[in-house]
């Protein structure tokens, strides 16, 4: 009897498994590349727009005319460098 239970749950199982694989899902959508996530880093840093910490977040208009006047006097090297591209060849 348990057989024949098991035999009708697995048949029943194969039967209905292919109607959800017809569900149209909707494709993922392509993120920012990594390329474009530095750009806008540096874009926000130069505007001032990073806040110093969780205190003055959103910072205000006095903070982000601070923050660029600080940005402007400093010219940090990293802002000048453009990421390198992903290494694809594994190393053996």
């Amino acid at each position: 009897m348990n057989a024949l239970r098991f035999a009708v749950a697995t048949a029943a199982a194969a039967l209905l498994s292919p109607a959800f694989a017809q569900t149209d899902v909707a494709a993922p959508t392509q993120g920012l590349t990594r390329a474009e996530v530095v750009a806008q880093l540096k874009q926000a840093y130069l505007d001032g727009e990073l806040p110093t910490n969780d205190g003055n977040y959103p910072p205000d208009a006095a903070t982000r005319a601070r923050n660029r006047e600080l940005v402007q006097a400093a010219q940090p090297a990293w802002l000048a460098q453009t990421p390198r591209a992903p290494q694809t060849a594994a190393r053996q």
